[in-house]
């Protein structure tokens, strides 16, 4: 079994440059939309203690903010849940570096991950590189993660992502047998409430989302997945797949009534991903998590 690490708490630090849409937002405003896992009303006792700086000055509340204006903030001393930090390359050449990520451990800081994340976890493993990770995978999702070494490959995949030249192939676990062995989730998602996404007519500043979706085996009542991304909304194949009343198991946010199951991790794995680099060709395989390996001998014989 896989040792978690938790570390001491320690104060939070984050230091970022204001994104071109929050441009002219009062500052609580920005952080209330951007990082609803605090109200409002949180982020101005913040200000008027001081632990909010733009461009090096104190801020307060009602100060607008502008494009590129540089945000610190100091948050209180906490703790963050453990984290799998276990680094395991599947491939690294002078350009690339690619993992078989763990779970739980996400690609950014973010929420009440903060050292227990992948970019925090490079800088100190690789101190003289600055980690490009060129794709996100949730803190519960395992598998396939790219990171650049260098900014000319960032680009070039980050121009290849945007003209949707990259392939994504996750495997999903799902409660549930669909009526379809091939089929297509073509659904806008938005925002429902802090942090979560959905597609129904609560859903705010929908977005265009498009899910390919191949059945590969089932047992139990529980069926196994291929995953097509054709968009890259946050959430999106959980979204889809709970809306289409196939939710992913062990989902505590969008499975029903948030249930999560005492064993095995979330049921969502990044399994292949193929693109151009530099004009080389990649594909890389994360092997399956072992929550996976019921359904090992349908992915060899379907997937291989």
């Amino acid at each position: 079994m896989t040792k978690l690490f938790r570390p001491p708490p320690t104060e939070q630090i984050y230091r970022s440059h204001l994104p071109g849409r929050y441009s002219g937002f009062s500052i609580e405003k920005y952080f209330a939309d951007r990082f609803p896992y605090q109200s409002e009303e949180r982020w101005q006792e913040m200000l008027r203690d001081g632990k909010i700086t733009v461009n090096g000055a104190p801020a307060e509340p009602g100060l607008k903010v502008y494009l590129h204006d540089f945000i610190v903030t100091r948050m209180a001393a906490r703790q963050e849940p453990a984290a799998d930090r276990t680094l395991n390359i599947i491939f690294e050449n002078p350009h690339l570096r690619v993992f078989n990520k763990g779970a739980p451990l996400p690609v950014h800081p973010s929420g009440r991950y903060f050292q227990n994340s992948m970019t925090e976890i490079l800088k100190r493993e690789y101190p003289d590189e600055t980690p490009r990770p060129v794709q996100r995978l949730d803190a519960m999702t395992t598998g396939v993660t790219v990171f650049a070494k260098t900014r000319n490959a960032a680009r070039y995949i980050m121009k290849a992502l945007q003209n949707k030249e990259i392939e994504k192939e996750y495997l999903a676990l799902v409660e549930g047998i669909p009526s379809e062995n091939n089929f297509m989730v073509d659904l806008p998602i938005g925002k429902v409430y802090g942090s979560a996404r959905g597609c129904g007519p609560d859903a705010m500043n929908k977005k265009p989302a498009q899910t390919r979706v191949e059945w590969i085996a089932s047992r139990g009542g529980k069926s196994l997945l291929r995953v097509f991304p054709l968009t890259g909304r946050t959430n999106q194949i959980r979204v889809h797949l709970a809306t289409c009343g196939l939710p992913i198991i062990n989902d505590g946010v969008y499975g029903p009534e948030n249930r999560t199951l005492k064993t095995g991790g979330l049921g969502l794995h990044a399994y292949r991903m193929r693109f151009d680099c530099l004009g080389k060709q990649y594909q890389f395989k994360a092997p399956l998590p072992e929550h996976f390996l019921d359904y090992n001998e349908f992915v060899c014989d379907r997937l291989s």
